[in-house]
């Protein structure tokens, strides 16, 4: 579906949310989803997600609102579901050419601006200070204290970034294998990296002290400044994970960052701040930040020819054989020597 046709469909849906047929429509992102920003005449803004035919269930989409809805009941700063005028938040809508696509609306984050942006932070091109890092700790604490507390909502279907999801035979995100680019010796060094990572994930567990709901997509991008606060939006990938793979999505792009260190020690620091947990707690980090590399070069290897794919494969692909090199090294064979 073209942009052209993606906003004919939204529009075919919007009396059912009592919006004005003449409301301004702009797109904001196209990745998995279609996002736009709706704004009627009298000036409200909203967010309009047009769902991909076949990515998300039904079931899957309202697991999620009805998750977003739990968490702004305990406080949580996330965006707002607005629900169409016979109270449902997940609407049907039929294409031109037949096929129907999910669509649900949240309000408009007004004033807002992401805490940063995926590019520059890992060019370095921009330095965010290490208390920027702190505050995300402590919404990452806030927010696995809130989803250990409401667990599993009814009805729950959502993924899991489990073992299977992250190092399977058939991960989330695609297999990190599939990348052309990749070198012989690359594939090997993966491969191996891989075999490791799985035998330390299923060492790991799932008590629910580290494993439990998780946003699974917190990146810099993901998670808004608005006046002073911030506000984790686009669930679209949450479900069931490590929590410390939240912290490890976090801070994923910055492993160049010069500052890395420091951005690593203020983020734990206020993860324990908002969640006391023992320093055990931590010990799976390079295996996590590692599992996460690993869903991009998945993911790139599934899109090749989208902009963001190419800069994964071009400048993320590096990162990411350095941390496998440096988390399961070649061990060489005993050299024999005559006697």
């Amino acid at each position: 579906m073209d942009t052209d046709t993606a906003i004919r469909t939204v529009r075919s849906a919007l009396q059912r949310y009592g919006f004005v047929e003449g409301a301004a429509l702009e797109l904001v992102k196209y990745r998995e989803n279609y996002v736009f920003r709706l704004t009627e005449p009298a000036g409200m803004s909203y967010a309009v997600r047009l769902h991909r035919a076949g990515y998300r269930t039904d079931a899957e989409i309202r697991t999620e609102l009805a998750y977003l809805k739990a968490l702004a009941e305990r406080g949580m700063s996330v965006p707002e579901i607005v629900p169409a005028v016979n109270g449902e938040l997940v609407c049907l809508v039929g294409a031109e050419d037949g096929e129907t696509f999910y669509l649900d609306v949240q309000k408009w984050l007004e004033a807002s601006t992401p805490l940063g942006d995926v590019a520059e932070a890992f060019a370095g091109i921009r330095a965010l200070e290490p208390e920027a890092f702190r505050q995300l700790g402590v919404l990452t604490g806030e927010l696995h204290r809130h989803t250990m507390t409401i667990g599993r909502t009814p009805g729950f279907e959502r993924s899991a970034w489990d073992v299977e999801g992250l190092v399977g035979a058939a991960p989330l995100w695609g297999t990190p294998l599939a990348v052309e680019e990749l070198s012989h010796e690359q594939a090997a060094l993966l491969t191996r990296a891989l075999a490791k990572l799985r035998a330390e994930l299923e060492a790991i567990g799932t008590a629910p002290e580290s494993y439990g709901v998780i946003h699974a997509d917190l990146t810099l991008e993901n998670v808004l400044v608005q006046d002073g606060r911030l506000i984790v939006i686009d669930f679209d990938d949450f479900g069931e994970g490590w929590h410390l793979f939240d912290l490890t999505t976090a801070l994923f792009f910055l492993v160049p960052h010069p500052r890395y260190e420091d951005y690593r020690r203020a983020l734990l620091e206020g993860y324990r701040s908002a969640r006391p947990v023992p320093d055990s707690f931590f010990e799976a980090w390079d295996a996590l930040l590692l599992a996460r590399g690993m869903t991009y070069l998945g993911w790139a290897a599934d899109r090749r020819g989208d902009d963001t794919a190419e800069f994964i494969v071009e400048q993320v692909l590096p990162v990411v054989l350095g941390l496998a090199a440096r988390y399961a090294p070649m061990v060489s064979s005993p050299v024999a020597t005559s006697s």
